[in-house]
């Protein structure tokens, strides 16, 4: 494996390194830690799920509406007709 600075102190650390020997950094060898690597998923994750659901609430609301206005609608013109 090759030896690159750890990107909290500058240690030379091996590439499949867990930790760094002189600071106790996750992941040394790579650019972001595994917190952060973590944080930006989640964040990802978040967005995208809200995205979905303003999705399907613009869906349904667009669908689901119309079809509950027209049934709330029949009942009252067919009483006006029975009244005539």
């Amino acid at each position: 494996m090759s030896l690159v600075p750890c990107r909290a102190c500058g240690h030379q650390v091996d590439t499949s390194a867990l930790a760094c020997p002189e600071c106790g950094a996750t992941n040394p060898g790579h650019k972001i830690s595994l917190q952060q690597r973590n944080m930006i998923s989640t964040a990802i994750q978040i967005v995208v799920f809200a995205i979905l659901l303003a999705w399907g609430g613009s869906y349904a609301w667009r669908t689901f509406v119309p079809m509950v206005k027209e049934i709330i609608a029949k009942p009252q013109t067919e009483q006006a007709g029975e009244r005539r």
